[in-house]
């Protein structure tokens, strides 16, 4: 994965619309599908996603011990059981 800074370079770089981006991709060190997909919109904005503020997560620590719902040996919170509750109600990381 790239730099934040990368990112909003190659952005700025687009911007000025001097370079090609075959040139904004040698120049910095990446692949031309990357520059590409920064320049249409579609790579993900890693920094917004890892500023926002979390639903209620909580990271599991703690000795293991058996998880009341599946049984399985875990750290507690369960995140198997996390993430079948997420699966459940089909919105990955929008429902508690």
């Amino acid at each position: 994965m790239i730099t934040v800074t990368v990112v909003s370079e190659i952005r700025e770089m687009l911007a000025e619309g001097r370079l090609s981006q075959r040139q904004i991709a040698r120049g910095l060190g990446v692949s031309r599908g990357t520059v590409n997909a920064i320049a249409r919109g579609r790579r993900p904005d890693y920094a917004a996603r890892r500023s926002r503020p979390s639903d209620d997560f909580t990271a599991p620590s703690g000795p293991p011990r058996r998880c009341p719902e599946c049984g399985g040996l875990v750290q507690m919170p369960c995140l198997a059981c996390r993430v079948r509750q997420l699966q459940r109600c089909g919105h990955l990381g929008r429902c508690a």
